[in-house]
């Protein structure tokens, strides 16, 4: 039994020695790698200054040389950057600071073994530099970086010591408190061997008033009448023996019994104790007469106390003066204690630093047998983050409304500088036309090319602010029951003059019985104003077809069909990206702004309707639209007073 006992102790030790090592390794990893991250972090957001500043330069990779380098060295000089070299993307040095430096540190192979330096004196990195889509070459950065790799090896070892000392501590702890757990139970296994072996006289010595106290004072007594009773002549052997087996009955059965008990009440403790200790709220419990008895590690992590500053220590120094509602009452032996109201609210509490913190506070009363109050129950949850957060987001929502402000007053105002001198010098361009000399075809070309130009800036501007008045929310649709029909056919004979410049077919067909919809006639027409354009812009040869069919479920479609270029499969994806084209740059074939194509998508969205997309490159591409012939009910619930229906 000795032997059992001195294994289950040892065993108790090792787990938690197992423990201690477990913790005290979470702890080194997790703290260095931390200050690890942060100290790559930091060299990476300085490398990302020279990546910024590259990319808003691609001509140095183009003429592969740098125009102003005395800028790259002090931009170089404010980032503590030891040497920097460019490359373009053939791998060829365009330029480059310190390069004798960079050498000696290696730093072509930044790529692979980037980072802290062997001398521990430089950390280097690689990037790649992207203008566009395209890579335009690499740069290579060397920092100083003495003080930070200096002050990360001194966190490590403190990390580590730190962490040797919670081992070292947990298992000294642990042998400690398993040598005080089975002293009483060795005790008592040492008394009860002498016993087996006949000698009665030596009792069991524990002073503990606990049920294992209670067994030995049982014990004892069961000596003491054995003692007596072997004294006695040998006629008195059965009739002592018969005692002996009822009382060795009696207390088994009430051993039996409090050991039940012990194990419920042990259990129920342990649940409490794990629940308590664990919560990841912050929990206390409060005497009657208004003192902490005990506390949680939440509770202490919040008000960065400790356990023992907290201790007896009375609750209502910790809340904001008349934070927490204290009352005199008498309880039934008529005596004076103190009681609190039931708290459900939100409060402020006072740190150890003297900080005020927002906290949701629950408190209750715990009664005894007499039902007076024995103890609280208070818990709480810090609401601080969310408090700030959700001033934050007050703020950040003013911010935004103040810079959509911002944003429509500077729209307007540029608007009006760029439309007022550009209808004078569109309205001025017939008036020099009538001046020009007959057989002066020069001059005509000019004139033609600003009032092309003219026209295309003032489309663009117009583009502009209907993307903006659409993303913003400004605009206000006016629905409506119009014919769809009449007014493509409307569009149709508007747009037929400038296909027939260019020999094309224009048709529009209707297929559909009822063509009346409901929805902002404005907006529909931009629509359509917007791919037919783009179908006459984007065909040399063939047809545009028009099409209104009808379609199940009250729907209408119109399909626009072109025989023009086409699009890939892989633009068909960005194809109503705002400033999306297929083809860029200062060579593409066509004119525009990427701006048509999202407005469409836009305007849709603010008529309910579905647009999709068929293309193939060189076949030409169609583009449907449908739309619902009424609008949805719960639509026309979340209508402001501008976006009416009238019927006509």
């Amino acid at each position: 039994m000795k032997s059992y006992s001195q294994k289950l102790q040892l065993k108790l030790t090792i787990e938690f020695a197992i423990f201690f090592i477990i913790v005290s390794a979470v702890i080194y990893l997790f703290t260095t790698d931390k200050f690890e991250t942060d100290l790559k972090e930091k060299f990476e957001y300085k490398a990302s200054i020279f990546a910024n500043y590259l990319e808003q330069n691609p001509q140095f990779f183009w003429k592969d040389s740098i125009d102003n380098k005395e800028l790259l060295k002090r931009l170089a000089e404010l980032n503590n950057a030891e040497y920097l070299v460019i490359e373009n993307s053939r791998g060829k040095l365009i330029d480059a600071i310190n390069l004798d430096v960079a050498e000696k540190y290696l730093y072509i192979r930044s790529d692979v073994e980037g980072g802290i330096s062997a001398d521990k004196q430089i950390y280097r990195i690689a990037k790649p530099v992207y203008p566009t889509k395209i890579l335009a070459g690499k740069f290579y950065a060397g920092f100083k970086a003495y003080e930070q790799i200096s002050k990360l090896e001194r966190i490590k070892l403190l990390t580590a010591l730190f962490s040797l000392t919670v081992l070292l501590s947990g298992i000294i702890i642990t042998y400690i408190l398993s040598l005080l757990s089975f002293r009483p139970i060795l005790a008592i296994i040492e008394a009860l061997d002498r016993t087996i072996k006949g000698n009665y006289t030596i009792k069991i010595k524990y002073e503990g008033k606990n049920e294992l106290g209670l067994l030995v004072d049982k014990i004892n007594d069961v000596l003491d009448e054995l003692q007596k009773k072997a004294e006695n002549n040998e006629k008195l052997d059965q009739k002592i023996t018969d005692v002996l087996r009822e009382r060795l009955s009696e207390v088994g059965a009430e051993i039996s019994e409090q050991e039940y008990a012990k194990k419920i009440l042990r259990k129920s403790e342990e649940q409490f104790k794990l629940l308590f200790e664990n919560a990841p709220i912050g929990m206390v419990i409060i005497s009657s007469e208004g003192r902490i008895m005990s506390i949680n590690k939440s509770f202490c992590d919040t008000l960065d106390y400790s356990n023992d500053e907290l201790l007896g220590v009375p609750i209502k120094y910790l809340f904001e003066k008349d934070e927490i509602p204290f009352f005199i009452t008498k309880n039934s032996k008529n005596e004076s204690v103190i009681r609190i109201s039931d708290i459900n609210a939100e409060k402020r509490l006072i740190k150890k630093d003297g900080k005020e913190i927002n906290v949701m506070v629950k408190c209750v009363g715990v009664e005894d047998d007499y039902g007076d109050i024995d103890h609280y129950i208070m818990q709480l949850l810090d609401i601080t983050a969310i408090k700030k957060a959700q001033h934050e987001l007050i703020k950040a929502l003013e911010r935004a409304e103040q810079s959509d402000k911002l944003k429509t007053a500077f729209l307007a105002q540029m608007s009006h500088e760029i439309r007022t001198p550009l209808n004078v010098i569109l309205t001025s361009i017939p008036l020099f036309e009538d001046l020009i000399p007959q057989g002066d075809d020069e001059m005509k070309v000019i004139l033609d090319s600003v009032k092309s130009a003219g026209k295309r800036l003032h489309r663009t501007i117009d583009m502009i602010l209907n993307m903006s008045s659409v993303q913003s929310g400004n605009y206000k649709p006016h629905y409506e029951s119009f014919s769809l029909s009449d007014d493509l056919k409307k569009l149709t004979e508007e747009f037929r003059p400038l296909s027939e410049d260019k020999g094309l077919t224009l048709n529009f067909t209707n297929l559909a019985g009822s063509t009346f919809v409901i929805a902002d006639r404005y907006t529909v027409n931009q629509i359509f104003q917007n791919l037919i354009g783009n179908a006459i812009k984007y065909t040399q040869k063939g047809f545009i077809d028009i099409i209104l069919r009808e379609q199940p479920n009250k729907k209408l479609k119109v399909e626009v069909r072109d025989t023009g270029i086409g699009m890939s499969k892989e633009y068909l994806q960005n194809i109503f990206t705002p400033f999306s084209q297929e083809n860029t740059g200062h060579k593409r074939e066509y004119e525009g702004n990427g701006l048509g194509l999202a407005l469409v998508k836009k305007y849709a969205e603010i008529n309910h309707a579905e647009i999709h997309v068929e293309s193939e490159k060189g076949r030409g591409s169609v583009f449907c639209v449908v739309f619902d012939r009424e609008i949805d009910l719960s639509v026309l619930k979340n209508l402001d007073s501008s976006e009416k229906i009238e019927n006509k």
